[in-house]
């Protein structure tokens, strides 16, 4: 029930025509290197307000979503210093399945030619679901498991 509200609510900001934004191009796709995209990947971007961005992303390794929050208004021609929050989820086929949520602090190049250069890093929860590989006994009873790191992004865009 709450995960229909929750999309209902997102659908509507997303896709309400009473949200302009005059500045600048509301949809973007960038390339990441790390992000939501996973390790590399695509991601969409939708500007809602003119502070607030949400992105979703898919990658090699996995796929992500996020919400960013940028303090000062986005305009063309302006680097813009940003926060939000990310969620990234890792699976391999041989490799470790993991979630990661992180807090990017970064800043965002918004050129007069439609392109986004975007930069950020900042404090992540990790978490370990699955070894991903046939590991011994001993190795299995440690999953799941937490623990605090540093992630990040580094992304190449265009507005549309």
């Amino acid at each position: 029930m709450l995960k229909s509200h929750i999309f209902k609510l997102l659908f509507f900001i997303v896709f309400s025509q009473s949200l302009t934004v005059n500045a600048i191009e509301k949809n973007s796709i960038s390339g990441n290197i790390l992000g939501t995209g996973s390790y590399i990947g695509l991601s969409y971007e939708r500007l809602i307000f003119q502070h607030i961005n949400l992105e979703f992303g898919l990658g090699l390794i996995g796929y992500g979503t996020g919400i960013t929050y940028y303090p000062n208004k986005i305009e063309t021609a302006t680097i813009r210093p940003y926060t939000g929050i990310k969620f990234t989820s890792h699976a391999i086929v041989d490799g470790e399945h993991k979630s990661v949520y992180y807090i990017p602090f970064g800043i965002t190049l918004f050129t007069d030619v439609r392109l986004n250069l975007g930069f950020d890093f900042g404090p992540a929860y990790v978490i370990h679901h699955s070894p991903g590989y046939m590991p011994s006994l001993e190795e299995l009873n440690k999953y799941p498991y937490n623990n605090i790191s540093v992630f990040g992004n580094f992304k190449l865009g265009i507005r549309f």
